[in-house]
């Protein structure tokens, strides 16, 4: 209120001696006036937060808070847009850069110009609708009729009995806010939105608040080259939850233990190829660390360390919550150092994965609020970065690294080196059903709610055009309504940001990964030293339009978004998911998996309440988890760390040897020069075989560069 008061002071002055000042006295005038006008926008921040912390908490009255404070800071954008709109006229912009760009940020601030009774509509449709989602006690969760959101999802991911499953899903769609209301009084509230801020249209609207050049444009390109993954990756899942007959076809949703479809990692039990040593000895790490909760934040803030970025203080999670529900949610007062979580205190790969992305983005709002050019509309303005987006899921993508995995306890890097190939199939298995699913979701969403607002659909379908359409665009069977689960889309907000967001942190991955000599090196530890890049584009918050920023984080090798970072990361898994799909193509291939000889976790030193997940039928075939490497027929999977596995073989016999050491054993054990002799022999092969091994990997790894330099060209 006192800065509202000095600004209408400063303005009333201006107005007085407009006729006889200079340019840089408009500067100076235009600048302090941005500022006073920022200063309020910080006191509606700080008074939103603290009323959105309290309804997230499930305070008496949060949501009356978060609703009164919503609609207020409405009216208060929409007037302040106004005032920075009148003094425009009166004064040159001239020519400061940074000061022309928080006038732009501040003169279309996105939904903030909806009139004040369609803003209220909006807001109140939304915050109530997702208060109600968060806090009803009355979902079936299978056993028990009467449990909470979080139980609900905890449920889902354990249930196996079909209509059980749809029974859960139907009993949170009941809580869902009404389709018709949505459809007819909120949805299109995004073409007056895209009117106030003078564009022709919703996707001109949607594209500058991306901030990219016709991005739903590129969005649908990438997403096409995308598909064949996607859609093989469908199949899979298809094949091994429902038989052949279910290959191609549409898989209901509640299947996929998912309520709206966009991540299908409970199912991943399910899926596993033969050889799945990493996924269960991660499993039964976590829990054994216990790292659920502020366990594994704290956990996830190691990393922050270990790629050279300043710690997290430890107040951050004293004032946070763990025991609510997932994923975690951020509450930012809009100051430096003053964010909260809330969280569950579940223990899955899918929680430590959310908790390392959430963690990243603490610290990159702290880089963005400690850059001294950055005052509140340079990091708060309503954009969607997709580099904000990119760069904490990329810490989320390194969390499953394996000497992220070796460092922080849970799958030691001398293990991950017999076979790695194997172990990489099945990580990039686990990303791969949180990321490819969520692609298609943000897509089709966007997609839809622009073919609905253009009025290609009839009257008489528009009811159920979001469940037709999810069928032909994702072979998903979904409800009419379960699009309205999610808070974006309760909000008016687009995807695309976190769309392209997700299609650049792989790319942010590869620039680095292609740095490597080799797969064995350590990324950690190469992140570490050349994070400049990253540190750079998150200080610069919204200063810079993030497609100018492309070039410099991917170390100039690439100047806008490119698929082939994706792709690349999932080329194991593409194959693999093409031999599943046709199991022809590997029927002449022998399984040459190395059985680690450590002993094997033992299942009673796991507490009762976190046993390993039960095995699940798998390949019948040894030839069913093969994958061909392009490098010739008899160029086994995983056949290039074949030298390091001998290595950790210990007391290595030949097999034309049995009968002799079952006959003389006694007489072995104390020849000495007959084991010296055996040792020097043993050395002798396993250097042979290590030379020739190492010669194949770098000649591999040539032709891999040779490929993507091809590519790119």
């Amino acid at each position: 209120m006192k800065a509202t008061f000095t600004l209408l002071c400063v303005y009333f002055y201006a107005l007085l001696s407009s006729g006889n000042t200079s340019d840089d006295d408009d500067r100076r005038w235009l600048s302090s006036l941005i500022a006073l006008v920022e200063m309020d926008y910080e006191d509606h921040c700080d008074q939103r937060a603290t009323a959105s912390w309290n309804e997230l908490v499930g305070s008496p009255k949060g949501l009356a808070q978060k609703l009164g404070r919503d609609k207020s800071y409405g009216i208060f954008a929409r007037a302040q847009t106004t005032d920075v709109r009148i003094a425009l006229k009166a004064h040159a912009l001239s020519d400061d850069e940074l000061l022309k760009r928080k006038v732009q940020l501040l003169l279309q601030p996105g939904d903030l110009l909806l009139p004040t009774e369609q803003w209220i509509r909006l807001v109140t449709f939304a915050d109530t609708s997702e208060n109600t989602l968060r806090f009803s006690t009355d979902y079936d969760c299978g056993t028990t009729i009467n449990c909470s959101l979080r139980e609900l999802h905890n449920g889902l991911a354990k249930q196996h009995d079909e209509e059980t499953l749809r029974q859960m899903k139907e009993s949170w769609e009941k809580k869902l806010p009404d389709l018709n209301e949505y459809l007819e009084k909120i949805l299109p509230l995004l073409k007056n939105t895209s009117k106030e801020n003078e564009f022709n249209t919703v996707e001109e609207y949607w594209d500058s608040l991306a901030e990219y050049e016709s991005a739903i444009l590129k969005a649908r390109e990438l997403w096409e080259r995308i598909r064949p993954l996607y859609e093989k990756l469908h199949k899979y899942v298809a094949l091994r939850l429902k038989g052949t007959e279910a290959v191609g076809k549409p898989l209901p949703v509640y299947l996929l233990r998912s309520l709206s479809g966009d991540d299908w990692s409970n199912v991943v039990e399910n899926l596993l190829p033969k050889h799945a040593d990493i996924y269960h000895k991660l499993y039964a790490n976590l829990h054994l660390k216990n790292l659920g909760g502020v366990k594994a934040f704290q956990e996830a803030t190691k990393l922050l360390t270990e790629i050279n970025m300043p710690h997290i203080e430890p107040y951050t999670w004293d004032k946070s919550i763990f025991n609510s529900s997932c994923p975690p949610e951020l509450v930012d007062w809009c100051k430096p150092n003053k964010l909260r979580v809330i969280s569950c205190s579940d223990v899955t790969i899918g929680h430590y994965m959310d908790a390392h992305e959430a963690v990243m983005q603490i610290k990159y709002k702290d880089t963005v609020a400690l850059h001294s050019n950055n005052t509140y509309t340079l990091r708060n303005a309503n954009r969607y970065s997709a580099i904000y987006e990119a760069i904490p899921e990329f810490a989320s993508l390194l969390s499953v690294n394996p000497h992220a995995l070796s460092r922080s306890g849970l799958y030691p890097i001398e293990r991950f080196n017999f076979n790695p190939n194997y172990h990489r199939l099945v990580l990039q298995l686990i990303t791969a059903l949180r990321d490819l699913p969520k692609l298609n979701f943000y897509i089709a969403a966007d997609e839809w709610r622009l073919k609905y607002l253009k009025e290609t659909t009839t009257s008489a379908t528009k009811e159920t055009s979001w469940s037709d359409y999810r069928k032909e665009f994702s072979w998903l069977e979904t409800s009419d309504v379960d699009i309205l689960g999610n808070s974006f889309v309760l909000h008016n907000k687009p995807f695309i940001g976190k769309f392209m967001g997700l299609i650049l942190k792989y790319q942010i991955y590869q620039s680095f990964a292609e740095e490597l000599v080799s797969d064995e090196e350590d990324l950690i530890k190469h992140i570490s030293e050349n994070n400049d890049r990253l540190v750079t584009a998150m200080s610069q918050g919204l200063g810079v339009k993030w497609p100018e920023m492309i070039s410099e984080l991917l170390a100039k090798r690439e100047n806008a978004l490119e698929y082939t970072g994706l792709t690349d990361y999932y080329r194991l898994l593409d194959e693999y998911l093409d031999n599943q799909l046709d199991p022809q193509q590997g029927i002449n291939e022998s399984d040459d998996y190395v059985e680690p000889s450590e002993p094997e976790i033992i299942e009673n030193e796991i507490p009762t309440e976190y046993k390993l997940p039960e095995k699940t039928e798998t390949h019948e075939s040894i030839q069913d988890n093969e994958i061909d490497t392009g490098e010739g027929n008899n160029m086994k999977f995983g056949a290039e760390t074949s030298t390091v596995g001998v290595l950790e073989i210990k007391n290595p016999v030949g097999s034309g040897d049995e009968e002799q050491k079952d006959t003389n054993v006694k007489e072995a054990s104390y020849n000495v020069y007959w084991w010296i002799g055996i040792a020097v022999a043993v050395a002798i092969i396993v250097l042979l075989i290590a030379i020739i091994a190492r010669k194949r990997q770098n000649h591999r790894k040539q032709l891999d560069r040779q490929r993507r330099e091809n590519t790119h060209a």
